[in-house]
């Protein structure tokens, strides 16, 4: 059975929030153990910005407000190491320190569900879009250490070569180590796109994706751009790191797509578009890896599905194509069966409707589709102040436990049946007879906004 639930605490029945751009994870050593985040408030006006906990596999929910980011967010992501209830992270907090762009903290803490405030790792200024994983390490020299990799676009990077990831070989040490590794060698428009996304496997292999922005028009936004995928076999540690695949040009990083192009910030269902960005790698076969991109063209927004099966060398031609898609997000599970979570408008033209689905195969060739939400992509609005971008989210997020698919999404909240055609349940004030949100009083109505979805799926 399919589970998806509204994870706003009852307590919160009142806001109007738009908690937009979810993230989620899930620990593999308890999979009841979840911690999500959204671009959520916390309640109360405090230091830190909240997560949401669930210690039931996803069937409640609370808030914990631990980030050290005063109030609210900007991005972050969080992962499990597998130790225990060991949770890493990377935000953007609020606010930057004075003459920063923007501040990033990698954030750890030995027990999740524990009221005291993470610990800062590291702290560092001009990076954009971390996201975060972790791992212990099953096997071989290093077995039992916890590493944690945090791909992210460093603004400041020198030469225009902003595509990095942070590499901790020992995270779960006193005072961890980090490497800060550029993965982009070619030139760049003066930047690479924010979607930096690593993945790791068990055995070492470390695979990540980037967009490498060789023009960009500060007139029309236009940017053209290479989908670069590189790895690396021992961890991040190679002597040369990331650089174990050399595309025709002699460089480092396997273009597997060339000269796309979109137009940054352009807009979809009120959705802000600049590209999109997943990579999973087969548990079972680290040299079998899944990649989602995106691009512009005359029928919309499309999204791209490839595979390879030679550790990233060569690529599938196109899987799966999906027009007026947005916010991929890949997972393989424990059988090699494919997850794809994506976003797709529908009715564009006429009754314009954001879709949330979840589509897996077993071959890469026939894709079940499980339709999770259809909801009115007109409301409520993006433009402040009633709203602000992104709008659902630059992202959304899938993973795999085990068979079992876990996942998070952002959607109009009204509760309509009609609107997740696989029921859906709501820990906040719902009546769903009249479709109307209810206050803590479970009288007063309440306007719809955005709220973030938990699924599971076995």
């Amino acid at each position: 059975m399919v589970m998806i639930v509204n994870i706003i605490p009852n307590s919160l029945s009142g806001e109007t929030n738009q908690d937009s751009e979810p993230s989620l994870a899930v620990n593999p050593a308890n999979p009841l153990q979840i911690a999500a985040s959204a671009f959520t408030p916390d309640p109360m006006g405090g230091p830190n910005a909240p997560i949401y906990v669930s210690t039931d596999g996803g069937q409640t929910w609370v808030l914990n407000s631990i980030v050290p980011s005063r109030r609210i967010t900007g991005d972050i992501s969080q992962s499990f190491s597998g130790t225990e209830s060991k949770l890493y992270a990377g935000v953007l907090k609020f606010p930057a320190r004075s003459g920063a762009q923007t501040e990033q903290n990698l954030l750890r803490t030995t027990d999740f569900l524990s009221p005291a405030t993470m610990e800062v790792l590291k702290d560092s200024t001009d990076q954009d879009q971390p996201w975060a994983q972790a791992t212990t390490v099953r096997g071989g020299a290093d077995v039992g250490k916890e590493k944690f990799y945090l791909g992210y676009n460093d603004l400041a990077a020198p030469g225009g070569r902003t595509a990095t990831v942070d590499l901790s070989p020992d995270a779960g040490s006193v005072n961890p180590n980090f490497d800060s590794i550029r993965i982009e060698r070619r030139s760049t428009s003066g930047q690479n796109g924010p979607q930096i996304r690593p993945v790791v496997h068990d055995d070492g292999t470390v695979y990540a994706v980037f967009y490498g922005w060789r023009t960009f028009s500060s007139i029309s936004k236009r940017v053209r751009a290479d989908v670069v995928v590189v790895r690396d076999d021992s961890g991040g540690a190679d002597p040369d790191p990331f650089a174990a695949l050399v595309d025709d040009d002699n460089f480092a990083g396997v273009r597997v797509a060339r000269d796309i192009t979109f137009t940054w910030n352009a807009t979809l269902g009120q959705q802000r578009v600049g590209g999109d960005l997943s990579i999973a790698v087969d548990p079972n076969d680290s040299s079998t890896v899944y990649l989602a991109w995106a691009d512009q063209r005359v029928a919309g927004h499309m999204l791209h599905i490839q595979r390879s099966t030679d550790r990233g060398a060569t690529w599938s031609q196109e899987l799966l194509t999906i027009t007026n898609g947005k916010n991929p997000a890949l997972a393989i599970n424990s059988e090699s069966e494919v997850g794809l979570l994506y976003q797709q408008v529908a009715d564009l033209d006429t009754n314009p409707r954001w879709e949330t689905h979840l589509r897996r195969t077993t071959d890469g060739l026939a894709w079940n589709d499980l339709l999770l939400a259809t909801t009115p992509a007109t409301t409520p609005s993006a433009i402040p102040p009633q709203g602000f971008q992104p709008y659902l989210g630059d992202y959304d997020y899938l993973m795999a436990v085990g068979q079992e698919f876990y996942g998070i999404f952002s959607a109009n909240n009204r509760p309509d049946l009609a609107n997740f055609p696989n029921e859906v349940s709501y820990q906040r004030n719902a009546d769903f007879d009249s479709r109307r949100l209810l206050a803590r009083d479970g009288v007063t109505p309440v306007p719809i906004s955005i709220d973030p979805f938990f699924f599971k799926v076995p």
